[in-house]
């Protein structure tokens, strides 16, 4: 793992870290390296990159009205599409699901 160095902290900046540090039960060290990978910076999607994301995230979207079974047992199968090689949600014709119901 890297390491950084950061020169010119306020003394009462590094005080206040301590004094959380200590509160947590934690060592300083990684008081400070909890609050740096918190507020690591996020990395910026393109633009074509960010509307195909979101296309794909509207066709999983349900429908008003929509019977929700089918995308309620792919969640649960698939951990929301987590599993290598699981189908993408695609939501059933409404006239094949109404027989019977």
């Amino acid at each position: 793992m890297a390491q950084a160095l950061i020169r010119k902290i306020k003394d009462e900046t590094l005080e206040a870290y301590r004094l959380s540090a200590r509160t947590k039960g934690v060592s300083l060290e990684a008081e400070l390296r909890d609050v740096v990978e918190r507020n690591a910076p996020i990395y910026r999607k393109d633009s074509a990159a960010l509307l195909a994301l979101s296309e794909r995230l509207q066709a999983m979207t349900l429908k008003p009205g929509g019977d929700s079974t089918k995308y309620i047992r792919w969640t649960r199968d698939t951990n929301c599409g987590r599993f290598p090689g699981s189908p993408p949600f695609e939501e059933e014709d409404e006239d094949e699901d109404d027989v019977g119901h």
